[in-house]
């Protein structure tokens, strides 16, 4: 089939009319620009073979520079365990305070049980440390401090505000533990509540799960398209004080999940049009 030529033909037409009267003449122009445009592709020149090459070719170029990536949840091993604070062994034990549990006595003393059992192993300076760092336990307040004397390395203290009772309050603790276990390089932490006496069973389950799924919303980071990118060292995390078995495992579990299907959500909506086809 033979090739047809792009043809551009243009036309200008100029026409003028004159009128006279008694009193003036004037003249009307009326210009007028018309193309006309025929566009044909050209087919592949050569044998049959190498014109099919050329399409394939073609039909294989990615467009861009960007592209498609796996998307890979952070992969954390999430236990409820029933351990003492003191005696666990980790990088980090995150502790969630109100500003209630941070109160001191006139000793300048814990009266909260775990946090004065914290404190007893660590000769008192965990009290003087929150004093020195003005740690109130307000909301969005943490600290972490490498303390001798606990079998983890370091201690964090991440504020919970005046009381704690939502599902977005501890998912918030558990976004505020992955930024401390991100900056410490950390793998292994353990997260308790200095007081959890007033929580239901179904309560702690829920609890847990959403102390789960804040840390692996906080963890997780979109690194597709980084030339470089520091890998996750979070490996582990350990939830003490909310009971342990089956049921609050497979509650774990399922928070796991569902945070990681958000995750998936968040790196389509992220993806540049190049990557995101139909």
């Amino acid at each position: 089939m033979a090739a047809r030529v792009v043809t551009l033909a243009s036309a200008f037409v100029h026409s003028s009319s004159s009128a006279s009267s008694s009193s003036s003449s004037s003249s009307l122009f009326r210009q007028r620009l018309s193309f006309r445009i025929t566009l044909t592709v050209k087919p592949f020149l050569g044998s049959s073979s190498r014109g099919k090459l050329m399409a394939h070719t073609i039909a294989k170029a990615t467009l861009g520079l960007t592209l498609p990536s796996i998307i890979e949840p952070p992969k954390i091993s999430f236990a409820a365990k029933d351990v003492d604070v003191v005696e666990w062994k980790g990088d980090i034990l995150a502790v969630g305070v109100t500003e209630k549990d941070m109160a001191k006595d006139e000793n300048s003393k814990f009266p909260n049980p775990i946090l004065k059992k914290l404190d007893a192993h660590l000769s008192g300076l965990l009290a003087e440390a929150s004093s020195e760092e003005d740690f109130t336990g307000k909301a969005g307040q943490s600290v972490v401090l490498r303390l001798p004397g606990l079998g983890s390395k370091r201690i964090g203290l991440i504020g919970l505000g005046k009381t704690a009772s939502t599902a977005s309050a501890f998912q918030g603790l558990g976004e505020a533990v992955a930024a401390a276990a991100k900056t410490a390089n950390a793998s292994d932490v353990a997260v308790v509540l200095a007081d959890s006496t007033g929580l239901s069973a179904e309560l702690k389950l829920a609890t847990a799960s959403a102390i789960a799924s804040g840390t692996v919303l906080g963890i997780h980071e979109d690194t597709r398209y980084k030339s470089e990118s520091k890998k996750l060292a979070l490996k582990s995390v350990d939830i003490l004080g909310l009971g342990a078995g089956p049921e609050l495992d497979k509650k774990l579990k399922y928070a796991e999940e569902v945070s990681s299907g958000i995750i998936f959500g968040r790196e389509l909506v992220n993806s540049p049009a190049n990557v995101l086809t139909p």
